[in-house]
Order: C-alpha cells, then structure tokens, then sequence
C-alpha cells in the first residue's frame, strides 16, 4: 500500500475519534436529544472497521502475518457493517426524535449476517469487501429515505448536502461491487478512491455536526422557556411565547382574548403532609389534566410554586369560562392512587378582554378573579370582565 493511503486512512481514524469526542460533547449538552450520540460511536465504530480492513490487514500481511491479516479483514468487515447500522440507526432517532422501535433494533444482527456468511465462505479481502458495500449501499439509501424528511430551514441544506454524499458514496460502492461480480478486479484502492471517499464522508460528518448544533441550541432554548417539572412554560417562556404574538404591551381585539389564573387549593398541606416528592407528582398530574383540556395553540405556563396561568386567544368568554369549569372538574376527579385517593382542588379566576387591553392589564384582572375565588371557598371559577 502506498504510504500516502496508508496515511490518509490513519489520519481518517483519528478525526473519526475527534468527531466521537465532539458528539459525545454535543448530546451531553443538548441531553434530550436522540441520535447524536448514536451517530458519533456509530461513524468510530465503521471507521474503526474500515480502516482494520485496509490498513492494519496490509500492514499485517507485510510484515508476514496472514493470519493475523485474515483475521483484521474478517473482523473489521464485521465491525464496519456494524457502524452502518448504527449511523442508519442514528438518523433514524434524530430525525423522528424516537427511540429506535423493535423491527429496527433488528438492523444491528441483520447488518452482520453477509460479512459473517463472507467470512465463512471465502474469508478473503474481496468477499468482505463485497459484503461491506452491500451493506454500506442498504444503510446509505435508508439515510437518505430518512433525510428527506427535514425540509424546514436552518435543516434543509445540510440535509441536502448529506444526501448527495449518501448518493454518491452509493455510486463509489455500487461500481466496487459490480466490478467484483463481473471479475473484473479486486477491492484495491488508490489514492483517487480514498480521496472521493474521505471527502464525502467529511461532508456527511460536518453536515450532521452542524444540523446537531442546530437542534442542541434550540434544545437549550427550550429548556430556558419551559418548566422541567411540568412541562408547562416558565414565566421567561410565557412572556416568550406572547412577545411572539405581539401581544405583550400591544392591544388584544374585544372578545378575543381570555386569561384563565390558576391555583391549587391548600398545596402547602399537600406538601406539609406528604412530602415534596408527593407535592411534585401533584403538580406533574395537574399539568397533565390542564394540557388535556385546552387546545394546542393555547399557552399554558407555570408562573409560581403551585400558581399557574393559561392565555387563550379567539375564544368568546362564556367558552372560557367553561374552559375553566371543565379544568375545575377535572382536577376535583383527579385521584393520585399511590397514596390513598388524593384528592386536589384548584381555584380559577377568569379574564375577558371586551375593549382593547394590554394583556398584562388582563393578567392581573384574573389574579383579581382568582382572589374572589379563593375568598368565596376556593374550588370555584369566577370570571371578570375588563370593563368591571
């Protein structure tokens, strides 16, 4: 082998280690991200491979060990199908932001099946490399088949890229595999070869990095907007989410707009008598209820300790109020069965914009209704209108 490809494909080894350290960095920080982790430990691990094939089995045979050769080429062969499974595996979870189901996480032993059926047939460089196409070929087109589903902006164009590197590298593997079908040579490489490849296996590397960047950043800004107990917004998130409808400080339109101000009845002596891990599945369960009832576009938000609030927008207020009713009702149901049948309460004030109001103005005519509330006996809805 030549030194300039002996070299190329080491150097290949040691940026897919930098790459594994600069995922692993990436999913650390976004944590709730899938696949990105995946992707790094997937691309070593075909790397690894790859490179046990055409490096360290030639540098084996030259120093006059073909066992050991035989043995590099077989093995790497099998770890190399393996990665491509992985980094099929990875964009599937990245993608979708799943985990893996279970006709996929067959992919892994499927993927191993024809260098393993290589390797008892022949054991040779060109049986596995033949083998390894096959496979590289079948997990490429999948990234593909998986990549055309990020079309929205910033994802679209380094999903793109990808693709056409997918489709090349399918080429590059393609005619490998027939020219060895047809007898027309070996899985020899040439400086040309490692060159097209490398290449495009660095532009699928920094195109993912950089659609990961993309996702951990917004991963990030998500958990800076949202309560990590409930899942409901957090004041920076609500104030957010309206600074994107324009509505904060702005006029809302008569009878558009409604605040519902919530707040669970006696949560202390939740907490009190049962302790703070019982106090937070009260609130999870809440939330839950809460989210069943409104609608999607309706922004619900945790603004204190068991205090809450819901904006609504083009909804009269008798619906409201009635929003407000049913989120009652289905609280006063809601049962925690692992102590007892507890049972929760929650007091609502209601707020309906009949004239053009700024939504703070509003929000602090629901906390005004939420006090009559709680002074009338709590577990009630009672509602306001602007102009009261």
């Amino acid at each position: 082998m030549a030194n300039a490809v002996f070299f190329s494909l080491l150097s290949d080894c040691m940026l897919a280690l930098v790459l594994f350290a600069l995922f692993s960095y990436v999913a650390h920080v976004s944590r709730t991200l899938y696949g990105i982790a995946t992707w790094g430990l997937a691309h070593l691990a075909y790397t690894l491979g790859a490179d046990s094939i055409d490096v360290l089995a030639s540098a084996l045979r030259e120093a006059g060990h073909p066992v050991a050769a035989l043995l590099a080429v077989n093995l790497g062969a099998v770890l190399a199908c393996a990665g491509m499974a992985g980094l099929a595996w990875a964009l599937v979870q990245f993608v979708q932001q799943r985990r893996l189901r279970r006709r996929e996480l067959a992919w892994m032993p499927l993927s191993m099946v024809p260098p393993v059926i290589a390797w008892l047939a022949a054991g040779t460089t060109d049986a596995q490399g033949m083998a390894l196409s096959l496979v590289e070929v079948v997990a490429l087109a999948t990234m593909i088949w998986q990549l055309r589903r990020l079309r929205a902006a910033p994802d679209k164009v380094p999903a793109r890229l990808m693709m056409v590197s997918c489709a090349l590298l399918i080429g590059i593997y393609s005619s490998g595999m027939s020219g060895w079908l047809e007898g027309r040579g070996h899985y020899d490489i040439d400086d040309l070869w490692v060159s097209s490849d490398l290449a495009l296996w660095f532009m699928l590397n920094f195109c993912m990095l950089m659609l990961s960047s993309f996702h951990a950043a917004e991963a990030l800004r998500h958990g800076a907007l949202v309560d990590p107990l409930t899942g409901a917004l957090n004041r920076r998130g609500l104030s957010h989410s309206l600074e994107e409808r324009r509505a904060p400080g702005g006029a809302a339109a008569p009878d558009s707009l409604s605040v519902l101000a919530l707040d669970l009845d006696r949560f202390k002596e939740i907490n009190d008598r049962h302790g703070h891990r019982i106090g937070d599945q009260v609130l999870q369960a809440f939330s839950d209820t809460v989210r069943a009832c409104i609608r999607q576009h309706d922004l619900f938000a945790r603004t204190g300790g068991e205090e809450f609030v819901i904006v609504t927008t083009g909804m009269r207020c008798e619906e409201a109020v009635r929003l407000g009713e049913r989120i009652r009702q289905s609280t006063d149901a809601l049962r925690l069965p692992t102590h007892g049948g507890l049972r929760v309460g929650v007091s609502i004030g209601v707020a309906c914009a009949t004239r053009r109001i700024a939504v703070v103005d509003l929000m602090d005519l629901a906390d005004q209704a939420l006090y009559e509330a709680k002074r009338g006996g709590r577990n009630r809805v009672v509602h306001l209108h602007d102009a009261s």
